[in-house]
């Protein structure tokens, strides 16, 4: 369907003394100068609600009466293998659920020992980025990836495309819907979730655009989610 558009402008000067003409859709470039920078920080901390699955590796260091240093992976059962301890499940707890559970065990197994649990490499996870994007598609992710950064993984958002109604779907149900506008007018990233292994990312046909020019800080072409008015679009 074709788009609405509405030209504005706050100087009374005729629009092709504005630069009307010249002016670029407001948000797109947060994908396109440098993507990379999306991307999350392998080297920060881990969460302490990361959810342990297979393909993550725990490191497990033993001290007091036991002195031990271990690299265990967590097996497509779910499992890891502790050496003089057994199978211990953790797949499907959080970072601190584990930590707790791998406590217990090596108190009861190991008298005066103390054990520290930390995460090693993390397992990929496969999620969907479809609609509008440069390259829809399936995608494996760090665990540690939010909206934004499996859409630049993508390619990031097409020019035809909404950056203020994209929907994070988990399960079938909507649970999350970002404006990147937020993001980049506010600093406003609370909507930016962390993403989960088949969560499915979905971009909208972009919505009315309203063309901002003259006299304002930021002229630009911006959509506008609702009916259009002077206040609203340069506010």
């Amino acid at each position: 369907p074709a788009l609405a558009r509405l030209e504005l402008s706050v100087k009374r000067l005729p629009l092709e003394r504005v630069g009307v003409e010249a002016l670029e859709p407001f948000g797109y470039e947060l994908f396109e100068r440098d993507p990379d920078r999306l991307q999350p920080n392998r080297a920060l901390p881990v969460a302490a609600d990361y959810v342990v699955g297979p393909g993550d590796t725990l490191r497990i260091q033993l001290f007091g009466n036991q002195n031990a240093d271990y690299e265990l992976p967590v097996e497509r059962n779910g499992m890891i293998r502790f050496p003089e301890i057994g199978p211990i499940a953790v797949a499907g707890l959080t970072y601190s659920g584990v930590q707790k559970l791998i406590g217990e065990r090596v108190r009861e197994q190991f008298i005066g020992t103390q054990v520290s649990v930390t995460l090693g490499e993390l397992h990929a996870l496969q999620v969907f980025v479809v609609g509008d994007v440069k390259s829809p598609g399936s995608y494996g992710v760090s665990p540690m990836s939010t909206i934004t950064s499996a859409l630049a993984v993508s390619g990031g958002v097409a020019r035809q495309g909404s950056l203020r109604r994209i929907e994070l779907k988990r399960q079938g149900k909507l649970v999350q819907t970002l404006d990147v506008y937020d993001v980049l007018l506010r600093g406003d990233t609370r909507a930016d979730l962390r993403l989960q292994a088949g969560d499915v990312v979905f971009v909208p046909p972009v919505g009315m655009r309203v063309t901002v020019a003259g006299e304002v800080n930021r002229p630009a072409i911006y959509e506008y989610p609702g009916a259009a008015n002077v206040e609203a679009a340069i506010g």
